[in-house]
């Protein structure tokens, strides 16, 4: 059974000052289950804040249903919430207490008189060892670094145990090396624990380092819903040509193997199922000088554009610049 099902879930807002009604979410279905870091990408608007906030609770579905842990979000509130842990870009804490107080607070307001003081403070020491601050637990939360506020964010997510972790911009402003440390943080909980987390992020390098499979939406609906494997396979291989002689490539591919290329960088790519020897032969056999001729898995960020047909890009926001850059 997966932790998490949203099965065909809508959410529609009353238009303004009387206008037509507007679907944020439309007809969504995706699972997450257990041991799975899944992407969750798109363009801003796209839905993703409204699906997280669905699931998380902060907003009711107009339509569908949303399982976690089996239970059903809407009848079963407490229960399926109980399971679910969560951070929204840079997660609350008083930054005047220690990181140990911190989780110390949060803990004893989720749990009340449910568990005792030895039972909070081996939850507190393993999550803390967790995310690699149990040494600097009685540092005052001031002086931690952006990526330790960030760690100490997930552990405070960690704090019930959950099955599912919700995760909203979680490098948002990291160096690279926080960045590693939080995709080895999740890494590490998705493969020991079994945990299913999804992520939302607009880095989508990063995305691609760190997740087994990837959730596309776009206006609303979901475009794509793929594993890391099927994305380096998806529309044929990318191929790079370093050339010379542009325009004359840009031809011979037209006109003998009706490819479609696009500049970028300086060089020409595109996409084809053809051997790279038989496309080099007839560019050779043209005229076309072949400076490099390289294949190229295609990357998240591909897939990304072709899912959403460049929805925010350079095209839409400069049309002229982009038909230049084309030229």
């Amino acid at each position: 059974m997966s932790i998490l099902e949203v099965n065909n879930v809508t959410k529609t807002y009353k238009g303004r000052r009387g206008g037509a009604p507007i679907e944020a979410v439309k007809d969504f279905s995706f699972t997450v289950n257990g041991g799975e870091i899944v992407g969750f990408v798109g363009p801003n608007g796209a839905g993703k804040s409204t699906m997280l906030k669905m699931i998380t609770g902060l907003a009711i579905p107009t339509s569908g249903q949303i399982f976690i842990d089996g239970h059903d979000i809407a009848k079963e509130r407490v229960q399926a919430l109980s399971s679910v842990g969560t951070i929204i870009e840079n997660p609350d804490m008083y930054l005047d207490w220690t990181g140990e107080n911190n989780l110390k607070y949060l803990f004893d307001l989720q749990n009340a008189t449910k568990a005792s003081k030895a039972e909070r403070d081996a939850t507190i020491e393993k999550v803390l060892k967790l995310v690699g601050l149990y040494d600097r637990r009685q540092d005052i939360t001031r002086k931690y670094s952006l990526g330790m506020k960030q760690r100490l964010g997930i552990a405070q997510a960690l704090l019930n145990k959950p099955s599912l972790l919700i995760l909203d911009e979680p490098t948002n402003g990291l160096d690279p090396e926080g960045i590693k440390e939080i995709r080895d943080i999740l890494t590490h909980l998705a493969t020991t624990y079994r945990m299913g987390i999804l992520v939302s992020s607009h880095l989508l390098s990063e995305m691609q380092l760190m997740c087994n499979r990837f959730i596309i939406i776009d206006k609303g609906k979901k475009v794509s819903d793929m594993t890391a494997e099927e994305v380096g396979k998806t529309a044929g291989p990318v191929m790079v040509l370093s050339t010379d002689n542009v325009a004359l490539a840009v031809g011979v591919l037209s006109e003998k193997f009706d490819i479609k290329a696009k500049i970028v960088n300086g060089k020409l790519e595109f996409s084809s199922d053809l051997p790279s020897g038989e496309i080099m032969k007839e560019l050779i056999l043209s005229g076309v000088t072949v400076n490099e001729l390289t294949v190229k898995k295609n990357s998240l960020e591909d897939v990304f554009i072709r899912s959403t047909h460049g929805r925010g890009g350079m095209e839409e926001i400069f049309p002229d610049l982009a038909q230049k850059e084309e030229k």
